[in-house]
């Protein structure tokens, strides 16, 4: 299973972006996105920023990951 991950733009060079998630940072081909800009959320998949979502679009999304990592904690195997 792959997924996309929203992560917001910190810095833009050129073709390339530093991401960030939970505290996590890592450098994202911007060039599907452009223009893309510092603050932004993008959403990023094998490296790639895929595609520019809201702010409220970002939160709700990463909330819910969040939730099923918590549930898949709580399962019983």
């Amino acid at each position: 299973m792959c997924l996309a991950i929203p992560m917001k733009l910190l810095r833009v060079d050129g073709n390339a972006g530093v991401v960030e998630v939970g505290g996590v940072e890592r450098t994202a081909d911007l060039s599907l996105v452009q223009p893309a800009h510092p603050g932004q959320y993008v959403v990023v998949h094998a490296g790639f920023a895929i595609s520019i979502t809201d702010e409220d679009e970002a939160l709700k999304t990463l909330e819910l990951y969040d939730e099923m990592i918590r549930a898949a904690g709580q399962a019983k195997p």
